[in-house]
């Protein structure tokens, strides 16, 4: 089994899931029904779902929430990130973030140990992983993120002459979400591939074609309609 065949089962889970919502749009309420139906769909069509550590225990490839490899900020519409001693306003240190969902690389799996491939411990994954990944065996294979707008976009113009906010916050997690995507994928061995998917239900076709010349420009963006 080669890695592009793990690979081609992401994308074909992400094709999937793109279609049921097209089809469907109100099996969905939140970020995390998109969610776990991708989870649903990956752990089928993968062609192998778990992998043994380098102790023999057995780890599932997807995971959810898993963690990056760096602390940052992502409040308002900003992603940023954050020095390991930086402190907040209130004085704490910046937690790290989360990709929605991962596909972790089988031989990454087979180098190390539970407690270190969940990186869960910063502090551990700072000091034995992070300085020994290995472009040719990154650790993930794939990471997504999800973002779902539940509702018809408002009109690209209203009274005023100005875009809607609604839009224009819509525009802005999306973009938080690649940043976050591409931070973590600049780092070398981290992340394979990346996708940011977006998913909006109804919409006049001005807002719809605003959406994906804005969007379309960023390659890890997939932009997905209901009708």
């Amino acid at each position: 089994m080669a890695n592009e065949d793990i690979i081609a089962g992401v994308d074909s889970s992400v094709k999937e899931l793109c279609k049921e919502f097209r089809s469907r749009p109100t099996l969905f309420y939140t970020d995390y029904d998109m969610t776990s139906l991708l989870y649903t769909y990956l752990l089928r069509n993968l062609p192998v779902s778990t992998a043994r550590d380098r102790d023999g225990c057995e780890h599932l490839l997807v995971h959810m929430e898993y963690p990056t490899p760096f602390r940052c900020t992502m409040s308002g519409d900003q992603f940023a990130i954050k020095g390991d001693d930086e402190r907040t306003p209130e004085g704490a240190l910046y937690p790290r973030g989360h990709h929605a969902v991962v596909v972790l690389n089988p031989d990454f799996i087979k180098g190390y140990s539970y407690e270190l491939i969940k990186a869960q411990d910063y502090e551990l994954y700072k000091k034995l992983v992070l300085p020994h990944l290995d472009r040719a065996k990154p650790a993930i294979l794939y990471g997504l993120s999800l973002m779902l707008h539940g509702d018809p976009f408002p009109l690209l113009k209203e009274k005023g002459g100005e875009r809607g906010g609604v839009i224009d916050a819509f525009i802005a997690q999306v973009n938080k979400g690649a940043d976050q995507l591409a931070a973590s994928k600049a780092i070398p061995g981290f992340m394979d591939r990346s996708r940011m998917l977006a998913f909006a239900k109804g919409g006049a076709d001005e807002v719809r074609t605003f959406l994906l010349k804005t969007l379309s420009e960023r390659v890890e963006v997939l932009l997905c309609f209901s009708y």
